[in-house]
């Protein structure tokens, strides 16, 4: 959105507001619990949520704190110093001799210079100037819309920038930097501290108005992310103050901005800029973003029915997923691991996006090519670029996991391993610790094959995926998805599991299992594209291959629907079409 663009729109701005409303009861929040619960439905601990859900308040208490100590006369006083500078706004006397004299009058009542000062100012300059905003609206629509005069903000946040450019002392370059970077982290410190307080001390059943804020942070995101030669050797400082910034105001904490803050976060000056710096530095904060809004969405889609507005909000995140997907892939393969963790079993679409990521240089040959022997590919030899933490949700029990892997004669080890991985006081399969194991035992297992000529069945690692297919049917889905998740680009790992997913499907004397790993295949190939590349070769060699005998068992022809499925897909693998390599998305060199 640029300057001259209206905000958000007032729908926006309603179904925004809903968000808050929406949250389903939780310990976090109050109420009495409901059949569905953040709780229940989201990867984070109770505490992590609590701590999340609760932020928010206890931010405004704080700032509550701080206001009760400022002087009878300082919101006057700041709304003085305001005036005057749209004055000089408006009557295009800005030159630099008057710029100068302004910033001194500052000085004088101590920004810049006092720490508690500078931040009384900012923290009532910003009300003023929201209040004054909201007052402006006029009401233009017959549902009490109102569109609102955002001049305040925009000739506010120009000052703003003007702080953060000369509010310094002086010195050599580096010195001045971090200086800059010290004043963006007061001013952006002090805004969402007081949109939270405002966000927490709205009126009761009135709707909280996100578009002011999102206009002023807009401007500053513009304005401050521009190519500029005095701010390049704080780049990347810059990006990561306001990363700072929206991760604090982050959907869970803040659902009422969760809309502006998915624009903020995918702003062509932000995002791209996150995406593009050199050796990739930028990269772990748009993670830790994306991470942020999936977290927040995590509950809702565990959900059959969508409301409108998490409709909405999902279709953003499917836009934002596909432009990362086109034009930078690289990023989805290195952090597959930590997205897929988040993202609930049934949004098949949105973790197939994710992982039909394919990274730079590497062009996948088409999966339906007659006769393909994969293992002949250069590519199939390589692991691929983890980028996530997989070990930290399994750090606890590595030793004895790799004491295990080592020997194998720890039996009873395989009996205490699946305690571990149940959530906290449940007796539900925790995905996170489910993905990191099968991701670490499989690069175990690929190593010990790379390094002595080993079957593929007799190994540690082999065992432990034959414990995992001895649990319930819902544990063993959840298992099997985490083997399935690796199905993606050439690369070993692809390779590896491809093998042990067709392994447990041959091998296996339970109809259950061959059932089960059919359905982990079969639902993601039955959404739209993309689909990835290691998923159609696994499936195509699982039901083109007789030694597997896919088609003589009962529950591929256990009702006419489910039959019309097989066939339908059987003959999209079965007949290549040059339409195919669309099939597989993600190339970093696409345009």
């Amino acid at each position: 959105l640029e300057k001259t663009e209206s905000p958000p729109p007032s729908a926006k701005k309603a179904v925004g507001s809903s968000l808050d409303s929406q949250l389903p009861s939780s310990p976090a929040r109050g109420g009495q619990p409901s059949a569905f619960s953040f709780e229940e439905s989201s990867s984070l601990s109770l505490a992590s949520l609590n701590a999340l859900m609760q932020a928010g308040s206890k931010v405004a208490d704080a700032v509550e704190e701080r206001m009760h100590s400022d002087p009878s006369n300082a919101r006057h006083q700041v709304a003085a110093l305001l005036d005057g500078w749209i004055r000089l706004q408006t009557q295009n006397g800005m030159t630099d001799k008057v710029l100068v004299q302004y910033l001194q009058v500052l000085q004088q009542i101590g920004v810049g210079k006092v720490e508690e000062h500078t931040e009384r100012f900012l923290r009532l300059s910003t009300l003023v100037v929201i209040d004054a905003v909201l007052k402006s609206g006029t009401t233009t629509g017959a549902d009490g819309s109102k569109n609102l005069n955002h001049s305040f903000v925009d000739m506010y946040s120009r000052l703003l920038v003007i702080l953060f450019r000369h509010m310094n002392s002086g010195g050599s370059t580096e010195l001045v930097g971090a200086q800059r970077l010290g004043v963006l982290n007061k001013i952006l410190g002090t805004i969402v501290r007081s949109m939270m307080w405002h966000f927490q001390k709205k009126a009761s059943g009135t709707a909280w108005d996100q578009r002011p804020w999102f206009r002023l942070l807009m401007n500053l995101i513009m304005d401050i992310n521009k190519p500029d030669p005095a701010f390049e050797n704080i780049r990347l400082g810059i990006l990561s103050v306001f990363g700072a910034a929206l991760h604090v105001c982050q959907p869970l904490t803040m659902p009422g901005f969760a809309f502006a803050w998915l624009e903020l976060v995918s702003h062509r000056h932000f995002l791209p800029n996150l995406m593009l710096f050199p050796e990739e530095k930028g990269w772990h904060i748009a993670h830790q973003l994306l991470i942020d809004h999936l977290l927040f969405l995590e509950p809702y889609l565990a959900r059959i029915e969508l409301t409108p507005p998490i409709k909405k909000l999902y279709e953003g995140t499917l836009r934002v997923v596909l432009m990362l997907l086109h034009d930078f892939p690289s990023f989805l393969c290195g952090y597959h691991v930590s997205f897929c963790n988040v993202i609930p079993g049934n949004c098949v679409q949105l973790r197939n996006i994710i992982l039909s990521a394919t990274p730079k240089g590497m062009n996948p040959p088409d999966p339906f090519t007659p006769n393909l022997k994969i293992d002949l590919l250069s590519d199939i030899a390589r692991s691929p670029t983890i980028l996530s933490n997989a070990i930290g949700p399994i750090e606890s029990i590595r030793a004895h996991l790799d004491n295990y892997l080592k020997d194998g004669q720890r039996s009873n080890f395989l009996n205490g391993l699946i305690p571990f991985l149940y959530k906290e006081g449940t007796r539900e399969l925790q995905t996170g610790k489910v993905n990191s194991l099968v991701l670490y035992v499989g690069a175990n297992a690929i190593a010990r094959l790379h390094s002595a000529q080993f079957s593929l069945s007799r190994t540690p690692e082999m065992e432990v995926f034959q414990r995992l297919m001895e649990l319930d049917d819902k544990e063993r889905y959840t298992c099997l998805n985490a083997i399935a998740n690796q199905l993606r680009f050439p690369s070993s790992h692809t390779h590896y599991f491809s093998c042990v997913m067709l392994y447990l499907f041959s091998e296996s004397k339970s109809v259950v299992v061959k059932e089960q790993v059919t359905r982990v295949l079969l639902e993601r190939l039955i959404v739209n594209r993309p689909h990835p590349w290691g998923l159609l070769i696994t499936f195509i060699e699982l039901i083109k291959n007789q030694r597997y005998g896919f088609w003589t068992y009962p529950f591929t022809r256990c009702a006419t629907e489910i039959e019309k499925v097989f066939e339908s897909v059987a003959r999209s693998c079965m007949q290549p079409t040059p339409q195919r390599t669309q099939l597989v998305g993600g190339s970093d060199d696409q345009q």
